[in-house]
């Protein structure tokens, strides 16, 4: 075996450098292989730097205007007619009062797994202890076979290292609130877990996000200043007999995802808790507002997911990318060329369609999955280490994204699942 390190480096450094992959690989380690939804976010993860993330929203477009000749031409640009509502640093920077664009901020958050060899491990592996292993200056002193053992001992303890790392992020993500009230699924509408990162049901139900209320922004309208429900909220309220409990949309906010709970619409008519393949079909267009910039992929429980492969049957074709990186449980949908995936995390109730041109996951640039290195604790008998990451997840428009609430007994077509 060739040296590993050199005379400056300790014995632990060389073990690091023996065992641990580089950054490069290292990263490619942490890419999850359990959760679609993080591994689609991961591949197109950002780096930024300072103590927050901030993303520009535009809410508002120009004015325009039709002309003859030589007429005067009138449209102005949208912008604050005020100080005091200036789209760029003042009020109308957080209530969206005048101008075209606003900014949101996203605070960072840190996560820490570690790594743990136990002097018993050593011992009863490569009669070593601690010390022993500590006293040593090359490893190539070591006999080979006890060498091999402690490679495999350190090795096999970062590996899980990273599966841990990636399954935190995955658990965060896909993290739904049970306990509160209101919001989408009224159980609550913050669904952060303690201390993590944006779930990606924040980003798709009705709290604040990035410092706006879903009210912030304004309401989408339609040429002549009526409110335009979008497709979601009108499949809802067309198919909710009552229109009072629960009430009818007369709004759709700009800083909110498209959602619709099909739990809670009062029809006899076979929409409630059903996942048809015209709800779906309405919710990628109502994300996509009739243009090219549309939800590329669609996350679902496995339950659902079955269900919907033998609804769409016939319709479908896999999506090369992720099944050669391990994810065949996929299919594009050819209407809208939209990947549609089983995520485990998910939960079995819930259909959301992510725009990873809107919605992704961003990296701090000084701490993107570093590793402490190995250290000995001074009143513990181990060996340890963290591997940590400084991240957090970004949309800088909500209503490129939906959320279909089919609730606790869904159905695919009108049957359940």
């Amino acid at each position: 075996m060739a040296a590993v390190g050199g005379a400056s480096t300790t014995i632990l450094e060389q073990i690091e450098m023996a065992t641990l992959p580089s950054q490069q690989g290292l990263n490619t380690a942490l890419l999850s292989k359990t959760s679609p939804l993080l591994r689609v976010l991961q591949e197109n993860a950002k780096e930024d730097t300072g103590n927050s993330i901030r993303a520009q929203v535009r809410y508002n477009r120009n004015k325009h205007q039709w002309y003859y000749g030589s007429e005067q031409l009138t449209a102005w640009r949208t912008d604050a007619t005020t100080d005091a509502t200036d789209d760029v640093g003042g009020a109308g920077a957080t209530t969206g009062a005048g101008g075209q664009f606003a900014q949101v901020e996203y605070q960072w958050k840190n996560l820490a797994v570690n790594v743990r060899i136990t002097e018993d491990m050593l011992v009863e592996n490569s009669a070593l202890n601690i010390n022993d292993l500590l006293n040593i200056e090359s490893i190539d002193s070591i006999p080979e076979r006890d060498r091999k053992t402690i490679f495999n001992i350190f090795a096999r303890e970062t590996e899980l290292m990273a599966d841990d790392m990636s399954n935190a992020q995955a658990y965060a993500l896909a993290n739904q609130e049970t306990g509160g009230s209101g919001g989408l699924t009224n159980g609550g509408n913050d669904h952060d877990a303690t201390g993590g990162i944006h779930s990606i049901f924040s980003v798709l139900d009705s709290n604040d996000l990035g410092g706006f209320s879903r009210t912030a922004l304004g309401t989408f309208q339609d040429q002549a200043g009526a409110e335009d429900l979008g497709l979601l909220s009108g499949y809802f309220n067309t198919h909710n007999t009552s229109g009072s409990d629960p009430a009818d949309f007369t709004t759709s906010n700009k800083w909110q995802a498209k959602t619709v709970n099909v739990e809670t619409v009062e029809d006899a008519g076979g929409a409630q808790h059903n996942l048809t393949k015209e709800l779906l079909g309405l919710a990628l267009h109502d994300c996509a507002q009739g243009g090219i910039d549309a939800v590329d992929y669609v996350f679902c429980n496995p339950r659902i997911y079955v269900a919907l492969e033998m609804l769409l049957e016939g319709q479908v074709q896999r999506d090369d990318t992720m099944s050669n990186i391990g994810f065949l449980q996929n299919m594009t949908w050819n209407s809208f060329g939209t990947t549609i995936m089983a995520d485990p995390f998910i939960p079995t109730g819930s259909v959301i369609g992510i725009n990873t041109n809107h919605t992704y996951l961003v990296n701090h640039e000084a701490l993107n999955s570093q590793f402490s290195g190995f250290k000995t604790h001074p009143d513990r008998a181990v060996i340890e280490g963290q591997l940590k990451t400084k991240s957090q997840l970004v949309c800088d428009d909500r209503a490129k994204n939906f959320w279909i609430y089919l609730g606790a007994t869904p159905q695919v077509g009108g049957t359940s699942v």
